[in-house]
């Protein structure tokens, strides 16, 4: 009979705790907040336990550990008790990642001074430390205190441990989504690229880890840090370890390799111990990585991290990518403006200018005054092929931005042509007060379509009599490397540095002289069109002493 009772009493005991363990389990479902999580967690221990006072701790910025929620003693107290403690024995519970049950004062003021008895203020009779834990990684530790020495026999150390347990996993999950949402509100405010970085690396330490990092690709293939967030000891090791990484790891994860984690094993408290690394990618093209890293050294990133850290990659990944886009459109929509006012300034001279012109010669021949009629007719001339080179650029503009560019290949000598073309411009030359010599020692021929190379001759002389202030242009030509070689050189203002490179994007000119005008277009239909082939073109020039334009072309043909 005694027996059956101890049995009864036992399955009684027993139906108690999983009665207390699914109240747990449902208010931890209805928390939709980490003080919910806390509070649900914290009444349930206190009831199944019968301790008299609480406190959930969880980690906050560096190695610091926040009160979540109070139970049984003030907030105010518990700092006063633990202030000034440099590594009070919470956070050695908290690093150890073991429960700890302390039975009696002694052992309480040995583990735990700051919640000894006799404080006044603090039950530490007896004490029980719980780790709270999810994926392998302590988020937070539960005290639960006793006014009186107390036993825990196994029963209860399951139940706490499983109490501690569902309550890290519910506060695991509410961190996450509490960061999701957090990271939606990122992306969705701001469509500057590097202010959205910034804020991200911001907001994933210390959710993430102790330091995030976001990497780019740049135009040259260059990997750039464009945002970074967590203690400079850390930072400096953690970009150690992945620039002494032999197997290129960030690089290869920046191209779209897979997740991947690095670690490293080190006494140093401040040295990370993983280093996880993620894509950012955006319709199939991968452009950077996401790197995040932990100086815990009880924390290693498992499946769970891993998939949390590509979903934020993920949608950092498309915010990006919606800047950009953003970035480009209204950059474009910007060039568009200008482009569509210098077109219009350009387009008034020319027409104005035959307006009065036609106005003159119409005058005059109603007069019977018939002296200038040649000198009128030659103006309207110039500035209809003026109206025809401005109506060309614009349609080579349509046509290269659209990819409609055709090109009709045949033998040519590149040294004729640039003679053709150097004569051709003659009038022009002469208005210049400019000299031009071609220099070529024989014929230099090439598979290449003769209008469009004549149309790179001719806008780099007109580009060489417009900035050459009137001094010699040398057009050569010659056979270098299996290249057909063409170089226009003057002596005009020059070019400073800075500029030589976007002087070939469209709309683009150096700072040009008083009185010079143009769209912008010239050099970059140029190199549209050397590129087209298969070739290159390059600029060499001093401010000052001119520049000198290159261009190189494959002579069978390119691509």
């Amino acid at each position: 009979m005694a027996s059956l009772r101890a049995a009864r009493c036992e399955a009684e005991a027993l139906a108690v705790r999983l009665g207390q363990l699914q109240a747990v389990n449902a208010a931890l479902s209805r928390a939709r907040t980490p003080d919910e999580v806390a509070e649900a967690t914290l009444s349930a221990a206190l009831e199944a336990m019968g301790a008299d006072s609480g406190v959930v701790l969880v980690q906050g910025a560096g190695a610091g550990l926040e009160v979540l929620r109070v139970a049984g003693v003030s907030e105010e107290a518990l700092r006063r008790a633990t202030a000034g403690v440099p590594d009070t024995p919470a956070r050695a519970a908290f690093r150890s990642a073991a429960p700890l049950f302390l039975e009696s004062p002694a052992e309480v003021k040995a583990g735990f001074p700051e919640f000894a008895a006799g404080s006044g203020e603090l039950p530490g009779a007896a004490l029980a430390a719980l780790p709270l834990s999810a994926e392998g990684r302590v988020l937070g530790i539960l005290l639960l205190g006793f006014l009186r020495p107390r036993a825990f026999p196994e029963e209860d150390r399951v139940l706490s441990g499983a109490l501690a347990g569902w309550c890290g996993q519910a506060v695991a999950a509410q961190r996450r989504l509490a960061f999701l949402d957090s990271l939606s509100a990122v992306l969705t405010e701001t469509l500057d690229g590097d202010e959205m970085s910034a804020r991200v690396v911001r907001l994933a330490v210390p959710a993430l880890g102790d330091f995030a990092a976001l990497f780019t690709l740049g135009e040259d293939g260059r990997l750039l840090e464009a945002a970074a967030e967590g203690p400079e000891p850390l930072a400096r090791r953690a970009r150690a370890l992945l620039e002494e990484d032999p197997a290129g790891r960030l690089r290869a994860v920046a191209r779209g390799a897979p997740v991947t984690v690095l670690e490293a094993e080190s006494s140093d408290p401040c040295a990370p111990l993983a280093v996880a690394l993620v894509p950012l990618g955006a319709r199939g093209d991968a452009f950077g990585a996401l790197a995040v890293a932990s100086g815990d050294p009880g924390q290693r990133y498992g499946p769970k991290d891993l998939t949390l850290l590509s979903d934020v990659a993920r949608r950092t990944a498309l915010g990006l990518e919606h800047a950009r886009l953003y970035r480009a459109a209204h950059l474009m929509a910007q060039a568009r403006e200008d482009f569509m006012q210098m077109a219009s300034h350009e387009l008034r001279g020319p027409v104005a200018n035959f307006r009065l012109t036609v106005q003159l010669l119409s005058r005059e021949l109603s007069r019977g005054e018939h002296a200038r009629v040649g000198d009128r007719l030659r103006v309207l001339t110039r500035q209809a092929d003026r109206l025809d080179r401005l109506s060309n650029a614009l349609l080579d503009v349509t046509r290269i931005t659209a990819g409609r560019l055709t090109l009709l290949r045949q033998e040519l000598d590149l040294a004729a042509l640039a003679r053709e073309v150097v004569d051709r411009h003659a009038e022009e030359v002469e208005g210049a007060g400019a000299a031009v010599a071609v220099e070529a020692e024989g014929p230099v021929i090439c598979q290449a379509d003769p209008d469009r190379v004549e149309q790179v001759v001719a806008n780099l002389l007109q580009n060489a009599l417009k900035y050459g202030r009137g001094a010699p242009v040398v057009v050569r030509v010659r056979a270098e490397d299996g290249q057909a070689v063409l170089e226009v050189a003057d002596r005009g203002i020059g070019i400073p540095r800075e500029h030589q490179v976007r002087i070939f994007e469209r709309f683009e000119r150096a700072v040009p002289p008083p009185g010079t005008g143009g769209l912008g277009l010239g050099l970059w239909i140029a190199r549209s069109l050397v590129e087209a082939h298969g070739g290159s073109i390059a600029v060499e020039s001093t401010p000052g002493r001119g520049s000198t334009f290159t261009v190189r072309l494959p002579r069978g043909g390119g691509v």
